[in-house]
């Protein structure tokens, strides 16, 4: 039931089980960033005027995001969110080259000690803002794109 719920989700036809199921296994990907010590501890020097919001295995946004008064990124999306959803938290991903592809808003709690990089408010929701660099072939497959670009 859960991988029906997922098809939707990406690029490829609705009947798609492979784009169902890399909506739920490749944000693991984007998780073991962290551990695999690909974190980042401060802001990037440029920030983007928008970015992509996908939730993991559900909806994606455009999110518009600019500075905080601290120096960290604020990205806020233009919709809403269930309010059975559970977003713990938010990761900006950035490939190695440093270039943002997008923000992955994931449940339960954030990842331990990770440096908060801003905030994610999706709707009246706002989460801690973390994140890695990662290779997006890690991540997404290209036939079913995580962060679409009419999103951007």
């Amino acid at each position: 039931m859960l991988g029906a719920l997922a098809l939707p989700a990406c690029g490829r036809p609705a009947g798609s089980a492979s784009c169902g199921l890399d909506a739920f296994t490749k944000p693991l990907a984007v998780k073991q960033a962290f551990a695999q010590g690909y974190a980042l501890s401060v802001v990037p020097e440029a920030t983007p005027t928008a970015l992509a919001v996908r939730l993991v295995a559900g909806p994606a946004w455009h999110a518009n995001v600019a500075k905080d008064g601290t120096g960290g990124w604020r990205a806020t999306t233009i919709g809403t969110v269930s309010k059975d959803a559970d977003i713990g938290y938010g990761v900006v991903v950035l490939d190695f080259r440093g270039a943002p592809l997008g923000i992955l808003a994931f449940p339960g709690r954030s990842v331990a000690g990770a440096a908060s990089l801003g905030t994610l408010a999706i709707g009246d929701t706002v989460v801690p803002l973390l994140g890695v660099r990662i290779d997006p072939a890690a991540m997404q497959d290209p036939k079913c794109p995580v962060f679409p670009d009419s999103l951007r």
